[in-house]
């Protein structure tokens, strides 16, 4: 379990390798911005490297256990799961802005062994996506167009929000998320 300080610790972490890049992270700029000794960082972290496995990790299951839940959902016809696929990437990318620019920038940063984790992860997340916008295309959306074309397309657009949109502007998530869903979705 974690503690309140591991926590901080986590965020200020995911914060700074946001902006700063994970080289251009020190242990010692994490321990200062969280108020602890460099050496007292290493009670709640083994090193550096964890710290950004931690982030990968946290940034990757909150999204993908969604969309699984998304996919499965008999309920839902086509339509509204890629509405709610949509919502979910939306939100997770808000939610957690920073991880998503170390999950877009630093992949390569991990040693092999983690890197291979999470680029199944991802591999498994489009996977998951592209499985929504075929039952879409089945309902007679996405006519003549490559799932995995239109299934990229969607997830770029989607990742390029970040760099635009702003919390306190005119626009929730919400309705940015239904203006680009009203966009993919026409017949």
């Amino acid at each position: 379990m974690q503690s309140n300080k591991q926590r901080q610790i986590f965020e200020v972490a995911a914060n700074l390798i946001s902006i700063d890049g994970y080289k251009g992270t020190s242990l010692q700029k994490i321990a200062d911005k969280v108020g602890l000794h460099k050496s007292t960082l290493f009670h709640y972290i083994r090193n550096k490297r964890d710290l950004l496995v931690y982030i990968f990790e946290q940034s990757t299951s909150h999204v993908n256990t969604n969309l699984k839940m998304i996919c499965n959902s008999k309920e839902s016809k086509p339509e509204e799961k890629l509405k709610a696929a949509v919502e979910n990437h939306l939100n997770s990318i808000i939610e957690d802005i920073s991880g998503l620019n170390i999950y877009l920038n630093e992949l390569k940063i991990l040693p092999r062994k983690y890197r291979k984790v999470y680029m199944r992860k991802r591999k498994n997340y489009e996977i998951l996506f592209k499985n929504i916008v075929n039952e879409t295309k089945r309902k007679g959306y996405f006519k003549g167009l490559d799932s995995k074309i239109v299934t990229f397309a969607i997830l770029g657009m989607l990742n390029s929000i970040p760099r635009w949109y702003k919390a306190n502007g005119p626009l929730t998530i919400k309705e940015v998320s239904d203006i680009l869903f009203k966009m993919i979705i026409k017949k």
